[in-house]
């Protein structure tokens, strides 16, 4: 009998260290519950560990322990889509679904079909996550309310709507205030309701993509819209492109919106200055003419530092339009042209004026560095450090050894 009792002691004891064994290895890893025995994955525990970790691992847990509310609880809090793998009377348990919605709007498509026709856990859900609102009762989709919800948190949320708030002038145009874009979901007759569309383009310029060929021909929608977006350019006809006034509107508001002025506006002088002072990539956009002009060009590389790749070749050789591109954006020295590149007052002015930043590394491969008369000077500069607190051995690999020779003497 006291060999079976020990025996019986020692299976016990070698349950209790396995079971110890997977919880550790559930908190290093939730998705171990995955990979053990169906009697573990109904272990309460080793569960609860899981899914305080990620809720989806409830997948993994028993159908007990499925329909264990706390269980469940913890895992929709944890992660609202757990409530997928939660039984079906859980997912009629409205206090659960709540927290599931709250944390997951999009987990309201796996509520009961009682609570998806619940007003306060819809409202929850499309607060959190509009698009759940396309897993909303047919009743609850033809609430004001709740559609403005959902479409002021997203405006493409309104194609989920029902046909008749989709087409009821007084909704749409509360849904287009709040978010201009829910115009595309509109009906086809309040996509060309004038009224409508300015109250959408007022909101979002993009809006105009969705209006109808009618009011984008309307000078008055269009300069709304790049009042708000300047690329909604883009969806203007090509009259309104090659209107001075509305294209100005637009590269004031956004200077890369001069890519769909019209061909005539891009050689504008006063139109490509708005633009590359908005923003200086704008310049790719410009006409060859004034792509060589230097008071454009001048503008355009101190707001972007790729402009300069945009400009004639001759003022991408024009050392002050390089010097100034380079002033406000150093970490474009190694694409700088090599006259440049290897010309000593030239790096040792670009070396002043940007003293607080380490650049040996982006001149590392400039030939001015083996050139003692750049030396002499670099040697005391600060954001040249590697050339002057490193050992003599290690500046060997930017030096010939000629250099080397002089800048081991002036440390």
């Amino acid at each position: 009998m006291e060999i079976e009792e020990d025996k019986s002691h020692i299976l016990m004891d070698s349950d209790l260290q396995e079971r110890t064994r997977i919880i550790q290895k559930v908190r290093n890893n939730e998705w171990s519950l995955r990979y053990v025995s169906n009697e573990l994955r109904n272990d309460r525990e080793i569960v609860f560990t899981a899914v305080t970790q990620n809720g989806r691992t409830l997948q993994y847990a028993s159908n007990e322990l499925q329909n264990d509310r706390e269980v469940v609880l913890v895992a929709v809090v944890q992660n609202g889509s757990a409530l997928q793998h939660a039984s079906t009377e859980l997912r009629n348990d409205r206090e659960v679904v709540l927290m599931a919605v709250t944390q997951n709007g999009s987990a309201l498509q796996h509520a009961s079909t009682e609570l998806q026709n619940d007003r306060e856990v819809v409202l929850t859900a499309v607060t959190q996550n509009g698009y759940a609102l396309q897993y909303a009762s047919n009743e609850l989709r033809n609430d004001r309310e709740v559609v403005l919800t959902a479409v002021t948190q997203n405006g493409w949320t309104l194609q989920y709507a029902s046909n008749k708030l989709r087409n009821d002038r007084e909704a749409v145009l509360v849904f287009v205030t709040q978010n201009g874009s829910a115009i595309k979901h509109a009906s086809t007759k309040l996509q060309n309701d004038r009224e409508v569309v300015l109250t959408a383009v007022t909101q979002n310029g993009w809006a105009l993509y969705y209006t109808l060929t009618e009011l984008r021909n309307d000078r008055e929608v269009v300069l709304t819209a790049v009042t708000q977006n300047g690329g909604a350019l883009e969806y203007a006809p090509n009259v309104l492109r090659n209107d001075r006034e509305v294209v100005l509107t637009a590269v004031t508001q956004d200077g890369g919106a001069l890519e769909y002025a019209s061909t005539e506006l891009r050689n504008d002088r006063k139109v490509v200055l708005t633009a590359v002072t908005q923003n200086g990539w704008a310049l790719c956009y410009a006409s060859t003419e004034l792509r060589n002009d230097r008071e454009v060009v001048l503008i355009a590389v101190v707001k972007n530092k790729y402009a300069l790749r945009y400009a004639s070749n001759e003022l991408q050789n024009d050392k002050e339009v390089v010097f100034t591109a380079v002033a406000q954006h150093y970490d474009i020295l190694y694409s700088i042209p090599k006259i440049f590149q290897n010309d000593v007052d030239f790096v040792l002015k670009v070396s002043k004026i940007h003293s607080k930043i380490n650049i040996t590394t982006h001149i590392r491969n400039f030939k001015v560095l083996n050139k003692p008369e750049f030396i002499r000077e670099a040697i005391y500069l600060p954001n040249i450090r590697t050339l002057k607190i490193v050992k003599c051995r290690e500046i060997s690999k930017y030096v010939t050894p000629a250099v080397l020779d002089l800048l081991c003497g002036l440390i």
